[in-house]
This record gives structure tokens, C-alpha cells and sequence, in this order.
């Protein structure tokens, strides 16, 4: 699905999200609906961001969108919590059964009760509470309003790996990986715009609602067009 975040509207759904497809819709469209394009907003999948390339060059900036990123993160965050968890003694492991929300939740949507929940885990467990921090500090990078252009965000990102890494954890190594392969779209973020794909998610459930209401569609080019009919 392809959003243009200006206008709030879907411009197009595709089969398929393989890189000939999106070349080709974006090189048919180019002279036209897309001539005044300045930005693409997308997750970490290659053939967005080579096709975007690849039809547009060096003109349009890659983001990638902040979100997928944190998500990325928790899910490597909580192999590391797996990780750390396998390696207590089995009481103590009991002990955290269950807390798996209270670690990934960010602390400012948790209640106070679950808050002072959390703050006695850290207190028992000082391997988490690291964690917790080192995820709270990736956070903070991305809130941080000071940042207007992507080079001194690069700094911050890569100092926030350097410090991970003295963790010793390897469950992050692969996220580390990600980040500095990505690392350019990624700070493509820390502009004035502060470009995501909230709305996209938000078109993605009005998808969803559609498939639901028809008790699902297998004829794509249906599909296609009660998409655009609506959020066209």
C-alpha cells in the first residue's frame, strides 16, 4: 500500500511488494502524481529503498520509519531478557514469570503501582535494569527535539551501540547489526519533518476492517478498488 502522507490518502495498492513491482509503479508515475515527491517513509525492506533509488536517485531522502525500528529493537530486547532469564537459578527465574509487559512497556504508560512492580525487578535483577536503560536511552535519542539534521543523531545512534555492546549481550548484536546497516535512512528521521508511517498503520487497519467485513477476498483486484473507493 502506497500513502501519500500529505493529503492523507492511499494511492495505490500493490500485489505484491517485490522491487519490480514498486519500480514499476513509481517510473510510470513519476512524471505525474509523483513529480513533486521530496521524501519515501518505509519500513527496513530492501526493495522499497532500492527501488526508490533506483527511479528517483539521490533526489528523494529514504526514511526509514521510526517505529519499525523500536519495534525491531523490542523484539531483540526481549530475546535478551530470554537470554539473561535462562541463566538464573531457577527461583529467581519463577520470580519473573509474567513481568515480560512491565519491561517492554515504556514506564510513562505504566500505572504507579506497576512502576514501583518494575523498580523492584531492577533492584533484583541489575542485568535487566541495564537493559531497560539501554532501551529507555534509544528512546530518548529518538524524542530529543534538539536534533534537526541526521549527521549528529548518526553520532548519538553510534555511541548508544558502543554502549550496548559493553553490555555483553549477544541477543542485541544482530539489532546492532541492523542499525548500522541502516544507519543513514534511519537518521533520515532526525530532520525538521520527523517523518513516520503512523498513518499508514492507520489505513492498515482500515484494510483489515475491510477483508473483515467481507469475510476476507480473494480476488485481489476487488480488493484493490474497495481500497481506494475508501481511502482513495
Amino acid at each position: 500500500m502506497l500513502i501519500d502522507h500529505t493529503n492523507r490518502r492511499v494511492l495505490e495498492v500493490l500485489e505484491n511488494r517485490e522491487k519490480a513491482t514498486v519500480v514499476a509503479w513509481m517510473t510510470a508515475n513519476k512524471p505525474g502524481l509523483l513529480s513533486q515527491l521530496q521524501e519515501v517513509t518505509c519500513d527496513m525492506w530492501d526493495a522499497y529503498v532500492e527501488a526508490t533509488r533506483e527511479v528517483f536517485g539521490d533526489r528523494v531522502r529514504v526514511t526509514i520509519d521510526r517505529f519499525h525500528v523500536m519495534r525491531n529493537f523490542q523484539d531483540r530486547l526481549d530475546d535478551a531478557r530470554r537470554a539473561i532469564q535462562r541463566e538464573l537459578p531457577k527461583e529467581q527465574a519463577k520470580e519473573l514469570k509474567g513481568s515480560r509487559w512491565l519491561w517492554l512497556t515504556n514506564e510513562r504508560n505504566l500505572t504507579a503501582e506497576q512502576r514501583a512492580e518494575l523498580e523492584r525487578l531492577k533492584q533484583r535483577f541489575p542485568a535487566l535494569a541495564q537493559l531497560s536503560a539501554h532501551r529507555e536511552a534509544l528512546r530518548k535519542i529518538f524524542e530529543d527535539g534538539r536534533f534537526r539534521q541526521p549527521a549528529s543523531a548518526i553520532v548519538w545512534l553510534k555511541d548508544w551501540i558502543d554502549a550496548g555492546r559493553r553490555l555483553g549481550l549477544d541477543a542485541l548484536e544482530k539489532f546492532n547489526g541492523t542499525l548500522e546497516r541502516w544507519m543513514e535512512p534511519i537518521a533520515n528521521y532526525f530532520t525538521w519533518r520527523r517523518s513516520t508511517n503512523g498513518p499508514t498503520e492507520g489505513f492498515n487497519r482500515g484494510l483489515r476492517g475491510i477483508l473483515w467485513r467481507a469475510c476476507g477476498m480473494q480476488n485481489f483486484a476487488h480488493f484493490r478498488l474497495r481500497v481506494l473507493h475508501a481511502f482513495g
